[in-house]
């Protein structure tokens, strides 16, 4: 009885550790295949990335999930409901230059420069190869002195649930 224990002791972390091994890479293949899908979506230029506050490292919005707040960009113009604007208001704005960059480890970088009514500035998303579908998003401008961060998963408008007010400026 006491082999059986001592075996049993010394089996149960290998046992342990090979299964939390293979959770580990299966997450991983995970966050490659959403990170290429995110890839390609960012290619097509028709995406939509809605605050989530659960993946929000920055805490801005608070703990409530709200689909009317998100960035969509829609071939040359990029709309921002509910984030410098104030409430619900969408923000139409133009792109006037835009660049995508990515590093020696496979991580995507978008620089973008916008102007319209509600805001003349840069935003800048992060994608991260390791992180799947998550964007992280700032938005910077260039006539008010305010930053504002963000993340959220980055999907095809098609696939998204987000909730655009009519109106748009």
């Amino acid at each position: 009885m006491k082999k059986l224990l001592l075996f049993l002791c010394i089996i149960s972390p290998a046992l342990i550790s090979s299964s939390t091994q293979s959770n580990h890479a299966d997450n991983e293949a995970l966050a490659l295949v959403q990170f290429e899908k995110a890839l390609a979506t960012i290619e097509s230029e028709d995406f939509v990335i809605i605050v989530d506050p659960d993946l929000d490292i920055y805490r801005v919005y608070g703990d409530v999930f709200d689909v009317t707040k998100f960035l969509a960009y829609e071939k040359e113009h990029l709309i921002l409901q509910g984030i410098v604007s104030g409430d619900y208001v969408p923000a139409k704005l133009k792109v006037s230059e835009y660049n995508q960059v990515t590093d020696k480890k496979g991580n995507v970088n978008i620089s973008m420069h916008v102007f319209g009514f509600y805001l003349t500035g840069k935003i800048e998303i992060s994608l991260r190869k390791t992180a799947g579908d998550v964007a992280h998003v700032t938005i910077t401008s260039y006539v008010k002195d305010f930053t504002r961060r963000f993340s959220g998963r980055l999907v095809a408008r098609s696939e998204s649930n987000y909730l655009k007010r009519p109106g748009e400026i």
